[in-house]
């Protein structure tokens, strides 16, 4: 006789001595098998689902890579849900450093006395100006000529907005079309006048940053480029990455604000990076510009930078003005080949004449005197963030540029009929290299479930056969 927990042959031929059928064991294995189809079924179907849905083509800016649109990027493959723009460059840039990373101040030890700093043997020596802070440089060379408390923080006033065009210029397409919020129009001191649910393109915005020095479109610009904090965060890396450690951002327009400082030679290192794009010097010579206004007409604004049209030469590049500041200029010109930059802060009124009285020198006794100091560039920096971290190579030339359009704006600005955004040509396909490692826990929990309730029909199964 077989031990009482096997069938008997008769059980196993599904009879028992008196001819019923062993309902408990039969409806048990029917139990555990239609759950392990069902659960089996279920599976499957959202295996299956979820690994459709990973080849799926999504809107562009949706899921693409803040490299995008950069020229020679390759776009990085996410289906993640979109992120705030990174309030860094690109991937393939250097890493940023979060404090002056050279021995002593930023462009030579004597930038960082006081008074002013000049070369013994320049005759005549500069001319004493009223102002705060400032520095005399070269353009192309770099060389600091003369400087008074060069490294000085001061309020900025609307000579910041020179970063937010150094910061946003490479990351917005000037070709989008920006619509405007109550946000942008509500702010404080100069405005170009944008309106409240009117479309600008952003080239018009940066003209209206400039001219008129609007506050409005600096708040729409930081807005455009994903929020005035997303903005804020990028113009303060821009700001270390080249090298502007006495520089503190508060907000895109400049406007007064506790914390918010700059210095002279910081925001001539802007100046130096700013006029190194065409776009960028387009819009600081502007004098006069037609504007978008209502109904389908325009309205002219001009440049309220004094120093253009009053100084032989002059090429730009941004003045301002607040009641903490006073009147600051970052200026530029160009004679004979050789173009300078000069920065006043806390300036009275004149400005553009002290600006003048030092360009002048620049042009004349400066072009022999021996340079005091020399503005960094961002390789500089990033060369010296490497020497200081034990084990990291050096960066390669270049290799701080940020990599093109790095601020994907979290509300994409509405492109223009026939205009090409950022992420053209409208549709990005995410392809990841394989959809398994993508898969959330959940699934594959599911996937454990389907496996475990198969192992057990499998068993039933067995156990029913004998």
């Amino acid at each position: 006789m077989p031990p009482a927990d096997h069938p008997s042959p008769r059980e196993r031929a599904g009879l028992t001595v008196g001819g019923v059928r062993p309902v408990r064991r039969v409806h048990t294995v029917v139990r555990v098998g239609s759950a392990a189809r069902i659960a089996r079924v279920v599976c499957v179907l959202v295996l299956g689902l979820a690994t459709t849905l990973g080849l799926t083509a999504v809107p562009a800016g949706a899921a693409v890579s803040s490299t995008v649109g950069a020229p020679g990027a390759k776009p990085t493959p996410t289906t993640d849900p979109p992120a705030p723009a990174p309030p860094v460059p690109g991937p393939t840039a250097a890493p940023v450093p979060t404090s002056n990373p050279f021995t002593g101040p930023v462009g030579g030890a004597a930038l960082g006395d006081r008074g002013v700093v000049v070369d013994r043997q320049a005759t005549p020596a500069p001319p004493k100006v009223d102002v705060a802070s400032y520095v005399v440089a070269d353009l192309d060379s770099g060389e600091v000529l003369a400087a008074k408390n060069a490294h000085l923080r001061l309020p900025p006033a609307s000579t910041l907005k020179a970063l937010t065009a150094v910061t946003l210029l490479p990351r917005l397409d000037k070709r989008a079309r920006y619509t405007a919020t109550p946000a942008d129009t509500r702010v404080e001191g100069s405005r170009v006048g944008i309106e409240t649910g009117r479309a600008y393109t952003i080239d018009q915005l940066f003209y209206g940053l400039f001219l008129p020095s609007g506050n409005d479109a600096a708040t729409a610009l930081g807005n455009a480029a994903g929020g005035s904090r997303t903005a804020v965060e990028m113009m303060n890396t821009e700001a270390r990455r080249l090298g502007a450690f006495d520089t503190h951002v508060v907000n895109t327009s400049g406007l007064d604000a506790p914390g918010q400082v700059s210095s002279a030679y910081d925001l001539a290192l802007v100046a130096r990076e700013g006029m190194s794009r065409s776009d960028f010097r387009r819009y600081v010579a502007t004098l006069r510009y037609n504007f978008p206004g209502r109904d389908r007409k325009t309205f002219q604004i001009q440049n309220l930078n004094k120093l253009l049209g009053h100084y032989p030469g002059a090429i730009g590049v941004k003045n301002g003005y607040t009641t903490m500041a006073h009147s600051t200029l970052v200026g530029a010109a160009e004679q004979d080949g050789r173009r300078l930059v000069v920065v006043l802060m806390r300036s009275k009124a004149p400005y553009w004449t002290r600006a003048a009285a030092l360009l002048d020198w620049g042009f004349t006794a400066g072009a022999k005197a021996k340079p005091v100091g020399t503005l960094v560039t961002g390789d500089d920096v990033a060369r010296a963030a490497a020497a200081r971290a034990p084990g990291a190579a050096a960066p390669k030339p270049g290799s701080t540029k940020p990599a093109g359009p790095a601020a994907s704006p979290s509300k994409t600005p509405t492109l223009a009929p026939g205009a090409a955004g950022p992420n053209a040509p409208g549709l990005a396909i995410s392809t990841p290299e394989s959809a398994w490692p993508r898969l959330p826990v959940w699934l594959w929990l599911m996937l454990l479930v389907f496996l475990a309730l198969s192992g057990m029909r499998v068993y039933s199964y067995v156990r029913s056969r004998r």
